[in-house]
């Protein structure tokens, strides 16, 4: 603290937070929460802006035109088209992009009322960057706002693509075009689908040398274009890329001074031996991947089944920033908005250079010579020769979309994906911004930044972003590139809220906190991450959270950083970490009505940043965790104050109240639901039922339990017998129906391990139309070898029948009856399959397995992946179909024990819609909260994710998915 310049904090020109409490009705556990902070002193800016302000006031009182002559004011709208022409700008007439914007520029000064631009649906090729400036008058005057939205019901897709076409068939299946001399791209696309570079296992041994490597064999000498050619290191935390130099023998020398960043610092972890090699023909061996030949200027393809590349758009960025916004702090950009506007295809070749991507954490790198010894060092490894300040302080990766000196900007309802750099790049002097209701997704990096790692003590604390709110966006697949990348990153920043976003399925951390890691005094303060909900986060990369801190986040509890309202769960435990991690010299932090469960790694926990360095001024109380006990590898903090409630981890001890209220709100929750699909009508639904034993006499019932549960279409209630392990529940469906399938849900704590189903007309004479075996938990599909004629339905429990056997006692929490399809009821039966890793690289195959195993029909068979514990089973339905219920079938001797389901409509955005967990080999399934609408199905492989659990690595025998 006594680092800090004297008098910086009275001349921020930031004011503090306001506060409100708010008291949980389940929990009765009052909760601070510091409202958007108002400034107490106006920024400082130039003396031209203030005397624009002060003249539009005179010309108000002037002229009666005070608050309801200026609400009054009329829009001044331009509309544009893809196509547009002229300078009329009319909706009959639109004009093109940059015409309206040089007629905004035109307009601005003199504007009386707001600026609309309105940009009809369609794509937008930007030639250049799409670039605003206050100099050149893009932003608002007098109060105004300037806003480029779409058109009502329209898509306006701004693009930095460029579409390849041309393409013809070449041997093995590969497809090629060519591409103008001169072309780079890291990534390519689809049909809307992200390609993965030709990627492979390192074809020989290696040991590692000062300048590269030593290979067993000469086999890189046959590889052209060797300079192309990048090893991939996947290192903890990091994921680390160094291009290959050149080779000689076997002898390969590589890219400086990426190699020496990468296997040198002083700090974090290092590379050693690559995890796998990129960006070579030979490993073009995989459907969807791609290999640019740069001295040919060729493009290669090997496409995925069902894709026609005569019919295809494909796609490649051809620039890093699509849209740029820039002032200055006297003059910053006013009123800026953006509206329903889809920012895509923009890329990002600068680690195709000599500084790779030498990864220190959450996409921070280092560049230049030596910068392993110096940069961002500052005195914490010499005194003598100290490296750059402040510590830490290393080069963030670009947005493609990039802010700063802005006031007010905002950015609503819009989409940021298919990007090569990092999303929307919030930098210095970014004040009072709203990023609300936006998608990030299919993004090479992280999805949004705001801030930096260099300015953490700023003489000018105009530098720091401050009052920016960012609300209920959908942050999902991103950092698909460089893994070490998290869904929002937040370096330092003063009173910026976080709050109702949902932030899913990242190979790292969710939501990242402040920088410094303790070493450095910061001027970040008042920050606070409210009631978000963030899952399946840690997917690829160690040691992170579901919510990530780092270093000084205040002077004191009052003003430092509070978390509260958050729910983080299902993290991949196999990568360590926490839900909720303090670490490296985290100071004043309050954390507070919170949920953490279903992470399987220590709720809390974090590490001082070595002896002598600030870390504790906690309080941790009010939150419900998996585990009270916090892990404090590096030493107890100081001054800690902790007291919490256990919960099970199913959340079964969290308030409702706190998990409806976490992630989007009612009015966003649309952005992350799947499509709606249409459900069969389930016949059985509200029909009477009886409990009998299997000699027919009434069966006692568990006191829990009731007969309508079993039909009253709510899940979380179940019918039981007592008294004895085999029973049967005979259901009246009141008429004679035609049924092609039923079927019939059990709770996780009581299942048939087998069972079969009798039908009946009259209730007396019974045949046998359908038999489970090896039965787990979940919504059992039972589908008929033909139409069957019932009205009555009996389904008799076969086992358990006694003690000690899996299952216990049957109950039965829902029973489904279904008429006849007019085709196979099983929708994935025979379709497109491909195994897939969790990065979304092709899986490598067991012997004798092939991805097409898991839906033949024949439950002998199985899909099994090698090498990695955790992969994926998606089968391509090819096209949209309505689905409420997907079934697995799994060997007893090799099983996911936890599995989910995602889905997706074009293969890219995807949907988690049902969880599983506590599953054994056999039959399991599970019914959705709601009827979906998908094309592509997948199963999603959870535990195990390591050697040494029950189940093994999962194999797929049957995937069946069904609608009804």
């Amino acid at each position: 603290m006594e680092q800090k310049l004297a008098g910086v904090g009275a001349a921020t020109g930031r004011g503090g937070p306001a506060v409100r409490t708010s008291t949980d009705d389940v929990s009765g556990v009052t909760t601070m929460h510091r409202t958007a902070p108002h400034r107490t002193a106006p920024r400082r800016r130039s003396l031209t802006a203030a005397l624009a302000a002060c003249a539009g006031l005179i010309i108000g009182a002037l002229t009666g035109a005070g608050a309801t002559s200026a609400a009054a004011a009329t829009t001044l709208s331009y509309y544009v088209s893809p196509t547009g022409s002229g300078q009329a700008c009319t909706t009959a007439a639109p004009c093109t992009l940059t015409t309206a914007q040089q007629l905004v520029r035109s307009a601005t000064a003199t504007a009386q009322g707001d600026i609309d631009v309105v940009l009809a649906g369609g794509t937008y090729r930007l030639a250049s960057t799409l670039s605003f400036s206050a100099a050149a008058g893009d932003g608002a005057t007098s109060g105004h706002t300037v806003t480029y939205r779409a058109a009502a019901g329209a898509t306006p897709v701004l693009s930095g693509g460029w579409q390849l076409t041309s393409w013809t068939q070449g041997a093995n299946g590969v497809w090629q075009t060519g591409v103008p001399a001169g072309t780079d791209t890291r990534q390519l696309y689809v049909n809307g689908v992200r390609a993965n570079r030709a990627a492979g296992a390192v074809p020989t041994t290696l040991t590692r040398t000062a300048t590269g490597y030593t290979a067993a064999s000469n086999v890189f000498t046959t590889w052209s274009n060797i300079s192309d050619v990048e090893f991939v290191y996947n290192v903890a935390w990091t994921q680390v890329r160094c291009g290959i130099a050149s080779v000689s023998g076997t002898t390969v020398t590589m890219d400086q001074p990426c190699f020496d960043n990468s296997t040198k610092k002083q700090y974090g972890v290092n590379a050693d031996l690559p995890s796998s090699v990129e960006n070579a023909k030979p490993l073009l061996t995989q459907p969807g991947q791609w290999y640019l030949d740069r001295s040919t200027n060729t493009v290669y393809y090997l496409p995925r089944e069902g894709q026609d590349m005569s019919t295809a758009d494909v796609e490649i960025p051809r620039l890093q920033t699509l849209v740029s916004g820039t002032g200055t702090e006297q003059q910053p950009l006013n009123g800026l908005a953006f509206s329903g506007i889809s920012f895509e295809y923009g890329g990002w070749t600068a680690p195709d250079g000599s500084d790779g991507f030498s990864e220190v954490q959450a996409n921070m790198r280092l560049t230049g010579q030596n910068a392993w010894q110096n940069e961002g060092t500052c005195t914490r490894y010499s005194t003598t020769s100290p490296g750059t300040c402040p510590y830490g302080a290393w080069t963030m990766t670009p947005g493609n979309v990039v802010f700063d000196h802005t006031t007010g900007l905002s950015i609503t309802g819009s989409t940021f994906e298919h990007l090569g750099a990092a999303g929307l790049q919030l930098g210095q002097d970014a004040d009072g911004s709203t990023i609300q209701g936006n998608t990030f997704t299919d993004i090479s990096g992280n999805g949004l930044e705001i801030g930096n790692g260099t300015d953490a003590d700023p003489t000018d604390l105009a530098l720091l972003p401050a009052n920016n709110t960012v609300a209920d966006n959908w942050i999902h697949n991103i950092a698909v590139e460089y893994t070490g990348g998290v869904g929002i990153f937040q370096g330092y920043t003063r009173y910026d809220t976080i709050e109702h976003n949902q932030v899913n399925d990242v190979p790292y951390s969710g939501i990242s906190s402040n920088w410094g890691w303790g070493r450095t005094p910061t001027e970040t303060k008042g920050n606070q991450i409210l009631d978000n909900l963030v899952y399946d986060q840690m997917q690829q990369r160690s040691d992170g959270g579901g919510i990530y801190v780092l270093g000084q986040e205040g002077d004191s509890l009052a003003d430092g950083l509070l978390i509260s309202g958050n729910v983080v769960r299902n993290t991949d435990s196999a990568n360590g970490g926490h839900a909720i991690y303090t670490d490296g010299g985290s100071e004043y932090i309050t954390m507070t009505g919170n949920a953490m469960y279903a992470n399987n790694t220590p709720s809390m926990g974090g590490c001082e940043e070595g002896t002598g360095t600030p870390y504790g001024e906690f309080s941790f109380t009010g939150n419900y965790v998996e585990n009270t006990t916090p892990d404090w590898p590096c030493g107890t903090p100081t001054d800690a104050t902790i007291s919490n409630t256990q919960v099970s981890p199913d959340g079964t001890g969290v308030p409702a109240s706190l998990i409806a209220n976490a992630g989007l709100e009612p009015q966003y929750a649309s952005l992350a639901q799947a499509p709606a699909g249409q459900a069969q009508t389930n016949l059985a639904l509200g029909k009477p039922v009886q409990a009998q034993f299997l000699d027919g006499s009434t069966a006692a019932l568990q006191s829990y339990s009731q007969l309508s549960y079993a039909t009253d279409g709510n899940p979380a209630s179940y019918v039981q017998a007592s008294g004895q392990f085999r029973w049967q529940l005979v259901v009246d469906l009141q008429a004679q129906q035609s049924l092609g399938r039923v079927t019939v849900t059990m709770p996780q704590a009581h299942f048939a391990t087998a069972f079969h189903v009798d039908a009946s007309t009259d209730g007396s004479s019974w045949t046998t139309v359908g038999t489970v075996t090896d039965s787990g938990w979940g919504t059992i599909p039972v589908v008929f070898t033909g139409a069957v004629s019932a009205r009555y339905l009996r389904i008799v429990a076969d086992a358990p029948t006694d003690w000690n056997q899996r299952g216990d006692q049957m109950a039965i929490a829902e029973v489904g009856a279904f008429a006849p399809t007019s085709g196979q009821p099983d929708l994935a039966l025979g379709r497109p399959a491909q195994a897939l890793y969790i990065d979304g690289t092709q899986a490598q195959m067991q012997p004798n397995s092939t991805p097409s195993l898991a839906d033949d029909g024949n439950t002998a068979t199985s899909a099994q992946a090698t090498g990695q514990y955790r992969w994926i089973q998606q089968i391509d339905l090819t096209q949209p179909q309505s689905v409420d219920v997907v079934s697995l079938q799994q060997p007893d001797t090799a099983f996911a024990t936890n599995w989910h389901i995602d889905v997706s409509l074009d293969g890219s955005t995807y949907w988690t819609v049902a969880r599983h967990a506590d599953t054994a080999g056999g039959r399991s399934g599970v019914q959705l909260a709601a009827p979906v609408t998908a094309r592509y199905i997948r199963l999603v492989a959870d535990l195990p994710n390591q050697g040494g659990q029950t189940g093994g690595q999962m194999a797929v025998s049957e995937l069946g998915v069904y609608s009804g």
